[in-house]
């Protein structure tokens, strides 16, 4: 009887896996109206994965332009964003829409034992210290390959538009997207900010904004900053995140600049991690209702 049970036993597992069983292909993954490249810099000697979100009225014949919305930390940030843009592109009942066509651009370090470093180096203005070890400084660099390599790739093959450019980022993204603000004004016309690492280098950043408004007379950009109200000082490493974040909005509006439209949201009950995909769904929606001025003045 135990021979028959035991033979019964492995009939019915047999008829199970036979009943789920399936084929599968390997494949290279792909979304309509989205294209994914390994973008070598020159200048950097280095690699980068750009991922590329189409608007849905994209047609190669189409002679429009579109928006360009620059994305850092594209292998976390994009695959979340990405939906959301494309939603917000279909018209509701109305025919109204909460975006206009964009292409959106996610930048990725390779993902391996260096991505951690790279990261480091290209997001940072100035060097900063990390467990003993010095790390960063290379966000002028990065900032150039953007606008001399990036750019002119994304503007000749998808028709981007030159006029009205985007710069998002997270944490040290942030750090970046706050550097290009102050110290390459000219390179983008709307801000996404969130949870920027203001700590970095003593703060530096902060010497970066005063230095500006030293300079200049008026900002005339779109900004949206954004951060997790969890994000409060950390007894590990006596980091204020919303303080800090406080204390850089409160001088930007000091600043009374006629042109800048600034917002700004601490999101109740989200962390660092957790805030991106509310902040970068609820800002990049709120920059895009802003009239910004050309980006070709100066002061």
């Amino acid at each position: 009887m135990k021979i028959i049970r035991l033979l019964v036993v492995s009939i019915l597992s047999i008829c199970c896996q036979l009943a789920i069983a399936g084929s599968a292909e390997p494949t290279t993954f792909t979304r309509p109206g989205i294209l994914s490249y390994n973008f070598y810099s020159d200048l950097l000697e280095r690699e980068y994965v750009i991922d590329v979100m189409l608007p849905l009225s994209y047609t190669p014949e189409n002679t429009d332009r579109y928006p360009v919305i620059y994305m850092t930390d594209g292998f976390l940030h994009f695959p979340m964003t990405a939906p959301n843009l494309i939603q917000e592109q279909v018209p509701d009942e109305f025919g109204n829409v909460k975006m206009p066509p964009v292409i959106l651009v996610g930048i990725s370090h390779a993902f391996d034992g260096q991505n951690f470093a790279q990261r480091v180096m290209d997001f940072t203005p100035v060097p900063g210290v990390i467990k003993d070890t010095e790390l960063g400084g290379g966000a002028d660099y990065f900032l150039e390959f953007i606008e001399e390599e990036l750019k002119p790739f994304i503007n000749n093959n998808f028709k981007g538009n030159e006029e009205d450019e985007t710069l998002v980022g997270h944490s040290l993204g942030g750090l970046l997207a706050l550097h290009a603000l102050f110290n390459h004004t000219n390179s983008f016309d709307r801000y996404v900010i969130g949870s920027p690492s203001i700590w970095w280098a003593d703060k530096q950043i902060l010497d970066s904004e005063l230095a500006y408004a030293e300079r200049n007379a008026d900002l005339g950009k779109s900004v949206y900053l954004f951060i997790g109200g969890e994000e409060t000082c950390s007894e590990i490493d006596s980091v204020c995140a919303v303080k800090d974040f406080s204390q850089l909005v409160k001088r930007l509006k000091s600043r009374n600049y006629n042109s800048l439209t600034l917002r700004k949201r601490v999101f109740d009950n989200e962390n660092h991690g957790s805030v991106v995909n509310p902040g970068y769904d609820r800002g990049i929606e709120k920059v895009f209702r802003t009239n910004v001025l050309p980006r070709k003045y100066s002061f």
